[in-house]
């Protein structure tokens, strides 16, 4: 968890950007509790309570959880939906409490809890937005006819490396909105990971090999889009 004394925690966040910490933050790791005897989640909420209660006003908290319920991280017994759905309703309840303070991101490896099981419904329900990002196969990473190099837009781009799909945003008001303007909410999404930033943009597929009408189409097209010569306009 991160904390910065700053302004109205209202400021614009662009996932294309690097995240920076402020040299006066203080980062806490909270470990979850192996016993059995207690529920795994109890020491987070209780350390989120006092920080929220003891904190100034002007003090923005992010909290991040990372992969959810791996086994690496997490006991078995954290997957109960006794302690995890519990844990989820306590997190918007301090969420709904402190709206201008703290903010919450998850993440959980759908190869191990997939969407169709009740226990992530439930978890998807108890979120404000949903997104979920799938990778191309590997077969599909290589060589010049993969998914990656055809959903490229130009040669300059750097080729996506998988799907993204936007299952549940925030609603803000009761007309809706929570998009943020994006346009493309209705078309294929696809992402890029590299070392500097994350990206989000359009993803399309050419016309098949075979396929000679969708592009003569598109050859069509792309001439009807040229000004009009001076022929064309008399009449």
């Amino acid at each position: 968890m991160a904390s910065a004394e700053q302004g109205t925690f209202c400021h614009v966040f662009d996932l294309a950007k690097r995240l920076t910490v402020p040299s006066n933050a203080t980062v806490h790791y909270l470990p979850i509790s192996a016993s059995t005897r207690e529920a795994p989640f109890d020491t987070v909420l209780q350390h989120l309570n006092k920080q929220m209660r003891d904190s100034p006003v002007n003090t923005m908290h992010r909290v991040i959880i990372p992969t959810l319920l791996s086994p690496a991280l997490y006991p078995p017994h954290a997957s109960e939906p006794t302690h995890l759905i519990q844990f989820f309703h306590n997190l918007r309840s301090l969420l709904r409490q402190y709206p201008s303070q703290l903010t919450v991101m998850t993440s959980i490896p759908l190869e191990l809890y997939p969407r169709a099981t009740g226990l992530v419904r439930w978890l998807e329900l108890l979120n404000d937005g949903v997104l979920e990002l799938t990778p191309f196969p590997h077969a599909f990473d290589d060589g010049p006819g993969s998914l990656s190099t055809s959903g490229a837009a130009t040669s300059h781009e750097e080729q996506p490396q998988g799907m993204v799909k936007v299952h549940k945003l925030p609603v803000f008001h009761e007309r809706g909105g929570g998009s943020g303007g994006l346009k493309s909410m209705g078309d294929d999404l696809a992402f890029t990971v590299s070392r500097r930033k994350f990206t989000i943009r359009p993803f399309s597929l050419p016309p098949a090999d075979g396929d000679t009408e969708a592009q003569n189409g598109n050859a069509e097209g792309a001439q009807s889009s040229q000004k009009p010569t001076k022929e064309q306009m008399e009449f």
